[in-house]
């Protein structure tokens, strides 16, 4: 795996292809075709250059490898299968019906997971300067500090990534990132808890 994300022609982060195969977030299309492209193809029989045509560029390296590679017809099925699920999704999306908006306080879930990216962010000794390490995501991170927002897997693996660099050797990264995304998905569980009841609470006072 290592050598699929340190080649120069992977687009899909080292996290994002790790996250993928031990089951911690949902591929997206980027990493599925990353992965695909090493496992059932291979760059070097890549023959026909149709990347400006192809109307997908994520899935572009399909149609150069020759007609006949046996490769082509599995990876052009787990594409189909994609799309298929991120259309599903998408119809879901359009017809469900918004909720009433509550206010909630944060549920002792998130207070876990605020704990877990404190202690994450003391590791690196830099807590107390946290852009230093954290660039554009810092106002995400206040944000989830002051329980005013909830990192999704994906994120979670992304800040893991950017602290790499400044935590001390020896820290179980896999640990520490299962631990991370773990109590950020109890977290999420915990406001959909607290705002079903909110609006229960509503409906039965009115």
């Amino acid at each position: 795996m290592g050598w699929i994300a340190g080649h120069e022609q992977t687009t899909a982060s080292r996290a994002a292809l790790y996250a993928a195969l031990s089951g911690t977030r949902l591929p997206t299309a980027e990493t599925i075709s990353a992965l695909l492209r090493w496992w059932v193809g291979n760059p070097a029989d890549e023959v026909l250059d149709l990347e400006e045509t192809y109307v997908e560029s994520t899935w572009a390296w399909i149609e150069r490898l020759p007609r006949d590679h046996e490769g082509r017809q599995l990876a052009t099925g787990w594409r189909t299968r994609h799309l298929g699920i991120v259309r599903s999704i998408e119809q879901e999306r359009e017809y469900r019906p918004k909720a009433q908006r509550v206010t909630i306080t944060v549920p002792r879930e998130q207070e876990r997971f605020i704990a877990e990216l404190r202690k994450l962010l003391q590791l690196t000794g830099l807590e107390d300067e946290p852009w230093l390490m954290l660039g554009s995501y810092n106002s995400r991170v206040e944000r989830y500090l002051a329980g005013e927002a909830i990192p999704t897997d994906a994120t979670c693996w992304d800040l893991v990534e950017l602290l790499i660099d400044f935590l001390p050797q020896g820290v179980d990264l896999l640990d520490v990132t299962t631990r991370l995304t773990k109590s950020a998905e109890a977290a999420r569980a915990g406001r959909v808890r607290q705002r079903r009841i909110a609006r229960k609470r509503r409906t039965s006072s009115s």
